[in-house]
């Protein structure tokens, strides 16, 4: 479903991409006066023209990407605007379609027949350096990358970037996005805080408080309540996301953290992770978890919401909007009224929300392109359109009846990193003032006139307020990285051998025993000898893995 800087985008871009923003004003490109422009042509010693750089690639081709008529992946208006304004021609080596692009970019790989410019997961980006067969973009992006551009990528202080990165030298360009609304809040009932005359959670106490008088008191008056959501996924459920409970134990479950002596450990099996598995087999016995959730999906979690049973649940910004609204409004009026709040913590210690990296492809360059640093023009192109477009910078982003997603024809696409945290703060000031003059471009505009409709009688936008008005998901995020209160995953490298062939054992294992312990069916303390069992599969191979990399890439 899936989550910095003002934006302007054009006013036929869906308004439901989570656009990006520059953290500056700029133009395309600042290079020197004895560099060609973006857009110039290569030339011959003697001056002539010879026309356009020419730039092979291996190109995704996406479903929802409609072509006006006689336009193909090979010869589109993108591909004309991009010649015409940098003097790039992109010829396509191959084009797949979603569900095979990954595959086939592995065949090229290990047939050692690349294109001058892809997009690869971090696996093959791994693969690549190690077969020596990519350029080192080092030099070239500090040449040629416009100040635009190395603000833009690094609106996170150099995170994505970094991962970029192997022994100091930049590999790859980061296909950067925001990380930050993958954070979590703890969702709950309103209506029934003040039915139930019970204060706004601060602490850990507070939300355990809450749970339980939900699920004793049964505000819903259906007869039986319970008070948290939880799925036979537990980890992997993103939308009901038990983990931000587990943060505010201080525990990371399926993230690497950092001990006392500098390695990285494996957060599923630190002491924290006991304390709030304790806590919720506790809770189970109470009767405050559904007996039957080790074999219900979300959506059928979810019925128990939409049937007044449950009403704390933890999850992203975007929880609102799904499942909730569809819970929370119905025939045109507000039945049950949810609110974010910031996770709380069990002690004097802040919670912290657990995220990840945010990257999922990367960009590389072949060692035998002729001009490499076109990619980094590309890439210019692409965030200064996309962040402060001229009236010809139209095309890059064509949205109508005839054409739909060309944003994603562009060849380097990057988005911001810190959008949601920016619309945390500026979207709730010109609510409070009632003045949008403030905001700029279409994301932030957009959210407003939704809550401006929803203040104003329009139920139907409900969804909008408890993400972006005051007090919502984004500000609580925006208070969140001001705070300090993210928890990155300290890995973000390619899996080794042991971890592709030994995790997937590892995580049945985990989930089957914390499900248990949870349950009741076995005591909290096997949890120990889970420690123990998983050291013993699997787990210190993975770990000296992890702390090989980490050695290599970060220190």
């Amino acid at each position: 479903m899936k989550r910095m800087g003002r934006i302007v985008l054009l006013s036929l871009l869906a308004a439901t991409m989570a656009f990006a923003a520059a953290c500056s004003k700029g133009s395309e490109s600042n290079e020197g006066s004895q560099k060609p422009s973006a857009g110039s042509a290569s030339s011959t010693a003697s001056g002539e023209a010879e026309g356009p750089i020419e730039l092979t690639m291996a190109r995704e081709n996406e479903a929802d990407i409609k072509f006006l008529a006689g336009e193909t992946m090979d010869q589109n208006s993108v591909t004309e605007a991009l010649e015409r304004d940098t003097g790039i021609k992109i010829k396509n080596m191959w084009v797949a379609e979603t569900a095979q692009y990954e595959q086939k970019v592995q065949m090229s790989i290990s047939s050692n027949d690349i294109p001058d410019l892809m997009a690869v997961t971090m696996a093959q980006l791994q693969q690549l350096i190690e077969a020596d067969v990519i350029a080192d973009l080092t030099e070239l992006y500090e040449q040629h990358a416009s100040p635009e551009t190395k603000a833009y990528l690094t609106g996170d202080g150099g995170k994505q970037l970094d991962s970029a990165k192997h022994a100091g030298k930049l590999m790859a360009i980061p296909q950067t996005n925001g990380p930050y609304g993958a954070s979590t809040q703890v969702w709950i009932r309103r209506d029934w805080l003040k039915q139930l005359n019970l204060p706004e959670p601060k602490t850990m106490q507070d939300v355990l408080a809450i749970i339980d008088a939900f699920a004793k008191q049964d505000p819903g008056g259906t007869g039986k309540a319970y008070g948290l959501p939880l799925t036979k996924d537990l980890f992997k459920d993103v939308t009901f996301d038990i983990r931000g409970f587990f943060n505010g134990y201080h525990a990371y479950p399926t993230q690497w953290v950092k001990d006392a002596s500098g390695q990285l450990v494996s957060g599923d099996i630190q002491p924290e992770m006991k304390e709030a598995l304790k806590q919720l087999q506790d809770m189970y016995k109470a009767g405050q978890i559904d007996p039957e959730f080790a074999v219900k999906d979300l959506v059928k979690e979810n019925e128990l919401l939409a049937s007044d049973k449950i009403g704390v649940v933890y999850g992203p910004f975007w929880l609102s909007a799904y499942p909730l609204n569809g819970n929370a409004v119905k025939d045109g009026k507000l039945v049950q009224d949810w609110w974010p709040y910031p996770i709380a913590s069990i002690d004097d210690k802040p919670a912290k929300s657990q995220i990840e990296l945010g990257v999922a492809k990367y960009y590389v360059v072949s060692k035998k392109a002729k001009h490499p640093e076109a990619a980094i023009k590309l890439l210019n192109k692409w965030v200064q359109a996309y962040t402060m477009p001229t009236d010809s910078d139209s095309v890059y982003f064509l949205q109508n009846d005839e054409a739909a997603s060309y944003w994603k024809l562009s060849p380097i696409k990057v988005f911001s990193q810190t959008e949601h945290l920016m619309l945390g703060e500026m979207v709730p000031k010109a609510v409070e003032a009632k003045d949008p003059s403030s905001l700029t471009g279409l994301e932030a505009p957009n959210r407003y006139g939704k809550i401006v409709k929803y203040l104003d009688g329009d139920v139907g936008e409900w969804a909008e307020y408890p993400i972006s008005g005051p007090g919502g998901a984004f500000s609580i995020m925006f208070d969140y990285s001001k705070a300090d209160r993210y928890h990155f995953n300290e890995f973000y490298g390619a899996p080794g051998s042991a971890m592709l062939e030994k995790k997937p054992v590892l995580d049945a294992k985990m989930s089957e025993t914390f499900i248990k312990i949870i349950m009741n069916q076995v005591s909290i303390d096997e949890f120990d000898k889970f420690v123990e069992e998983w050291k013993r599969l699997g787990g210190d191979e993975i770990a000296a893995e992890v702390n090989e990399w980490y050695a290599s890439a970060v220190q």
